[in-house]
């Protein structure tokens, strides 16, 4: 049975949206995580600041694909795009939310739209994100439709980095919760360090996985780099990565490059 204090321990969730239908699986994700664990959710729409600067520069110029014509960027059409894009956001959480019944919130954020900086402004426990430059904008960069549609379809495969601070404890429980669904299956991911525990980290793991009835495989890592656990994931058809906030790994690589790098789901646990 799960404690009252650990079902409590996460209420608030932020979740970036983009407006685009290649976003939906992180939309989805959080949507699922929040339904679980009985939290809010809040979407945020990132109006990048350093896209909202290159309106000044006068030597940038837009192809409008349809008549192929240079024109000079615009900043009051830019600023239509952006609220449209913003609405657009909007009426996607409000429907997803509504089918599952849960509390949602959105907000316009203007700032630097790195995890780092939304992970600073916002006080959510956790951060569901996808690749960091689809917060720009979907006529910026769109990925494939085809396979944000086939995610609703696919086996839910998860996968959790962990370690042997409480947030990757934090990080653990929320894979668990999120693990419930019959189909899916879950992967426990230990960092490749001969100066680590191995054996150590992987009984407090089992401790979490017990309490959760959940059962998981255990994969170390054959390398301590972003290429390594991209790969790792790529193979393994994972279809959600969670991870603390602050786990060496993103710290050391940047958790913006991060983010660019893995083609799934991201939760950042605090």
């Amino acid at each position: 049975m799960i404690p009252v204090s650990e079902q409590a321990s996460i209420r608030h969730i932020v979740v970036t949206l983009d407006a685009s239908e290649s976003g939906r699986p992180v939309l989805e994700t959080a949507v699922r995580l929040a339904t679980v664990l009985g939290a809010k959710l809040e979407g945020v729409f990132v109006e990048d600041i350093n896209l909202i600067r290159l309106e000044g520069l006068p030597f940038l110029r837009e192809l409008r694909t349809w008549s192929l014509a240079e024109e000079k960027i615009s900043t009051q059409r830019m600023q239509r795009e952006l609220r449209a894009l913003a609405r657009q956001a909007e009426r996607m959480l409000e429907q997803a939310a509504r089918e599952k019944d849960i509390p949602w919130s959105f907000q316009i954020w203007r700032g630097h739209a790195g995890a780092a900086s939304l992970t600073q402004a916002f006080g959510a426990d956790i951060l569901s994100q996808g690749r960091a430059g689809s917060l720009i904008s979907s006529r910026m960069r769109t990925r494939s439709h085809a396979r944000a549609h086939r995610y609703k379809d696919a086996i839910a495969a998860i996968s959790v980095l962990f370690s042997h601070s409480e947030q990757a404890a934090r990080a653990m429980t929320t894979a668990c919760r999120l693990a419930k669904d019959p189909a899916a299956r879950l992967t426990v991911l230990l960092p490749d360090d001969p100066a680590e525990d191995t054996e150590g980290l992987k009984e407090k793991a089992r401790i979490i996985l017990d309490a959760h009835n959940q059962p998981a495989s255990f994969v170390q890592l054959a390398g301590s780099d972003m290429q390594t656990l991209n790969r790792m994931v790529s193979t393994r058809g994972i279809c959600i990565f969670i991870t603390e906030a602050k786990h060496p790994l993103l710290q050391e690589a940047g958790i913006d490059q991060c983010l660019d790098i893995l083609s799934c789901p991201v939760l950042l646990v605090r």
